[in-house]
C-alpha cells in the first residue's frame, strides 16, 4: 500500500501506474451500470419506478423488479462517478484524495459482490428453467408457463451474464488500484492486470450459466488460475534472487495459462457447433415429428442439443471462446516477458530500477 501509511500515502502524479487499474475498474462499473438500467425497462417487470414490490409479489425469481434494477444501476453509476472523481482529484491534483479511495474500494466490492451474487442467482433459475423445459418436451409432457419473472431472466439472460461477469471481473482491477504503488511499470496494468481480470471474467462466463461439469470443472480452473496470478505477480516484486525463481514460476503459469484457453477454446467451440447442428436439424423436421425427433436422439446429441440452448443458442459458448482467445494471446506475451525478466533481473519490474538501467545504457 505504497509506503505503509495506507491509500492516504499513496503518491499522486500523471504517471502512477494505478491510474490504469481504476480505469479498468471504473469502466467495468459503467458497463454494469448502463446494462441495469437496460434491464429496469424490460417490459416483464411489472412494477413502476419508485414503487417496488412487496415481498409477496415477487415471482419465482425473488428480487426481480424495476425498483431492484434501477436502485442497483444507480449504485454503480454514482460509485462510478466517485471514482473517477478521486482519481482525477488525487493523481492530478492533490495525492491526499486518495484517502477517501480505502472506503470507496471497500464499498465497491461489497456493491460488485452483491450484483454478481444477484445475477448468479437469476442465470441459476435460468438453468434449471430451461432445462426442465428441455427434458419435459422430449418425454412430450405438458410444458408449465413461466411468470413474469421468469420469463424475465429468460429473455435478458445474455444482459444478466454480461452484468454479473463484470460485477466479478471489476474486484480484480480495484485490489490492485489499491496496490500497486508508484514504483510499479505500466506492465503491472497493462498486462498482468488484464490477465487476472480475465481470468476471473472467464471462470465467472463459465460457471454463471451452467452446471455441467465441464463448465464448473473448466471455470474452477479458471478461478484458481487467476487467485494464482495475483500471488505471483506480487511476489515477483520481493527483489533479489526470490524474485527471479517467482517470476520464472509466472512465466510456467502463463504457459500453463495459454494450454488452458486453448482447450478452453477447442471444447466451447466443439459444444457450439455440435449443438447448432442438432439444433438446425430439429428446426427443419417437420412439426409433426418434432416430439419423436427428440425421443430418438441419442444421449449425445440431447446433451449438445440442450447444452445449445442453455448456453443462450450458443451465445455463451462463443463469448468463452472470444474471452479464451484474448486470453491466449495476452498469456503469451506474459510468457515472453516474465521470460526475459529472468534474464533481465528485477530492472525489468520495477520503474524505478527500469529508469537506473535505462540512464546507465
Amino acid at each position: 500500500m505504497g509506503r505503509g501509511g495506507g491509500m492516504c500515502s499513496k503518491v499522486g502524479g500523471r504517471e502512477n501506474p494505478a491510474i490504469a487499474a481504476w480505469a479498468i475498474s471504473a469502466t467495468l462499473m459503467a458497463a454494469v451500470s448502463m446494462t441495469l438500467f437496460l434491464l429496469a425497462e424490460a417490459s416483464q417487470l411489472t412494477d413502476t419506478a419508485g414503487k417496488g414490490l412487496d415481498s409477496d409479489e415477487y415471482g419465482e425469481v425473488m428480487f426481480v423488479s424495476r425498483s431492484t434494477f434501477l436502485g442497483l444501476g444507480a449504485l454503480h453509476a454514482v460509485l462510478f462517478l466517485l471514482s473517477c472523481l478521486i482519481t482525477i482529484l488525487g493523481y492530478f491534483f492533490w495525492s491526499k484524495f486518495l484517502c477517501f479511495a480505502c472506503p470507496l474500494v471497500i464499498i465497491n466490492d461489497i456493491a460488485c459482490l452483491v450484483t454478481a451474487g444477484f445475477g448468479g442467482y437469476m442465470l441459476h433459475r435460468v438453468y434449471v428453467h430451461r432445462t426442465d423445459q428441455i427434458d419435459i418436451a422430449r418425454i412430450g409432457g405438458v410444458l408449465p408457463s413461466a411468470d413474469f419473472s421468469l420469463s424475465f431472466v429468460d429473455a435478458h439472460a445474455s444482459l444478466i451474464l454480461l452484468v454479473s461477469v463484470c460485477s466479478l471481473a471489476s474486484l480484480v482491477p480495484l485490489s490492485r488500484a489499491g496496490t500497486i504503488d508508484e514504483k510499479g511499470t505500466m506492465v503491472d496494468v497493462m498486462l498482468h492486470l488484464p490477465v487476472i481480470t480475465g481470468c476471473t471474467a472467464t471462470a465467472g462466463l463459465f460457471l454463471f450459466p451452467s452446471k455441467e461439469s465441464f463448465y464448473t470443472v473448466v471455470g474452477s480452473l479458471w478461478l484458481i488460475a487467476a487467485i494464482v496470478a495475483a500471488i505471483l505477480v506480487a511476489l515477483q516484486k520481493c527483489g533479489g534472487i526470490t524474485s527471479r525463481i517467482f517470476t520464472l514460476l509466472l512465466a510456467i503459469f502463463y504457459a500453463v495459462v495459454l494450454a488452458l484457453s486453448v482447450v478452453s477454446v477447442a471444447v466451447a467451440g466443439k459444444h457450439f457447433i455440435k449443438g447448432r447442428r442438432q439444433v438446425i436439424d430439429y428446426v427443419r423436421t417437420n412439426a409433426a415429428l418434432k416430439p419423436s425427433f427428440l425421443r430418438n436422439m441419442s444421449d449425445e446429441d440431447f446433451s449438445s442439443y440442450k447444452n445449445y440452448i442453455v448456453q443462450n443458442e450458443g451465445g455463451f459458448n462463443l463469448a468463452a471462446v472470444v474471452l479464451c482467445s484474448l486470453l491466449f494471446i495476452f498469456s503469451f506475451m506474459g510468457a515472453l516477458f516474465s521470460l526475459r525478466a529472468v534474464v533481465g533481473g528485477s530492472d525489468a519490474l520495477r520503474r524505478d530500477l527500469s529508469s537506473s538501467s535505462s540512464e546507465k545504457d
